[in-house]
């Protein structure tokens, strides 16, 4: 019955609906290189500490434009930059698949987050443009669903290109993805940047006229930027990373039992994500993003005393209710707290200090792993989101007002 509802409120959206096919092409994309991208790194004869590389090398790139490709959206639009940036990870894609040096593979990985970190940040931006107070949560819950399916689809469609045709071929297929995407933003996605005339847009923008220093003195927009750093840490650092190595140590579990394991998290994270996006448009934000939150702590000390499959896939069910409930929320709190004539370098900003958890969180997590234990680094993890969201429930406003 929720879906039901869901669905039909959201037929009417048609900007909504044209993106989510192009965000679908382009997770579907990102996830055919993830299953072989150690296995290709490999190739140049490099150690597990170069291959981590191309991870983090992939996020500083998308912290680094993640605030210049706000601030572009605002002067040429949203679509240009939705048209251009999987231009630029096609791009990207072919040169890591012709590079015959890893140094070479390297840079064009960085050329790869470039334009992850324009189409991402324009979608946000979009998002925010076509959503009202009364629907943000449902309509960026229905968005980060469509992220999790090109996403889950991704690696399967992957691994079998990579089987029959090379550790290359996944590489070329997903320039071609990133080609389609484009085309279907330019053929159907229309503009959403609100139609301002500059002189007010500039009167606006002149009380403050560092809206990035502003930001950072916004109590609540830094907590909330900070639960999504540490949710980016979890997803990378303790979902991806340790999970898995944890699995494999403890319970010997092999590559088709952890990726089950990875499943159930992402499965109960899209229904999570639905139901929680549909009932924060009513009781509010910030109830909503807490209990998620601690529902993720729980989960990372969970993980910390598994001893059996049952006990792992209970972690991993406990896991993906908490980031769904609180991961896709938060950016619907963003998007409420901005002022409209800001959402361009606002998302930009919020994307940027998110996109510092995805670059930090498997070397730091994994550090912590190397010198102590599994455990340790879930601890800190854990600490870290406790601390945080104690601070947001004490100090943070309520968003959005409950409407029942």
């Amino acid at each position: 019955m929720i879906f039901q509802r869901i669905f039909h409120q959201l037929r009417s959206n048609k900007t909504l609906i044209i993106l989510c096919v192009e965000v679908i092409i382009m997770m579907m994309g990102i996830g055919l290189v993830s299953p072989i991208l150690p296995q290709y790194a490999r190739t140049f004869g490099v150690n597990m500490t170069m291959i981590g590389m191309l991870i983090t090398v992939f996020g500083i790139a998308r912290m680094l434009v993640d605030i210049p490709a706000g601030r572009l959206t605002d002067k040429i639009g949203r679509r240009p930059v939705l048209i251009v940036g999987p231009l630029i990870l096609s791009l990207g894609s072919i040169g890591c698949a012709i590079s015959d040096t890893y140094w070479i593979f390297l840079a064009f990985r960085f050329v790869q987050g470039i334009g992850s970190a324009m189409y991402t940040t324009a979608a946000m931006v979009m998002l925010a443009d076509v959503s009202t107070d009364e629907n943000r949560g449902r309509l960026m819950s229905f968005y980060q669903g469509c992220v999790l399916l090109g996403a889950g689809l991704g690696p399967t469609m992957g691994g079998f290109i990579a089987q029959y045709f090379g550790l290359q071929a996944p590489f070329y297929a997903f320039a071609a993805m990133g080609v389609i995407a484009s085309f279907w933003a330019y053929f159907s996605l229309p503009e959403s940047r609100p139609s301002i005339v500059k002189p007010a847009l500039r009167a606006a923008r002149s009380k403050s006229n560092k809206p990035v220093k502003a930001l950072l003195r916004n109590t609540d927009f830094i907590l909330i930027s900070l639960i999504t750093f540490g949710v980016f840490v979890t997803r990378q650092g303790a979902q991806n990373q340790i999970l898995p190595l944890l699995a494999s140590d403890r319970l010997n579990s092999n590559e088709a039992q952890i990726g089950f394991a990875l499943t159930v998290v992402a499965l109960i994270q899209l229904v999570s994500i639905f139901v929680s996006g549909k009932y924060s448009d009513r009781a509010g934000r910030k109830g909503f993003i807490t209990i998620g939150g601690y529902i993720l702590v729980i989960s990372l000390l969970m993980l910390t005393a598994v001893d059996s499959v049952r006990f792992l896939l209970l972690s991993c069910i406990v896991m993906g209710v908490g980031i769904g409930m609180c991961g896709t929320i938060s950016s619907a709190y963003v998007a409420d707290i901005i002022p409209r004539e800001n959402y361009s370098i606002g998302m930009g900003t919020y994307r940027a200090i998110s996109d510092l958890g995805f670059v930090l969180g498997p070397v730091f997590l994994g550090w912590l792993s190397d010198i102590h234990s599994f455990g340790l680094a879930l601890i800190f993890n854990a600490i870290f989101l406790l601390v945080v969201l104690v601070w947001f429930q004490v100090k943070a406003v309520e968003s959005r007002s409950p409407a029942y």
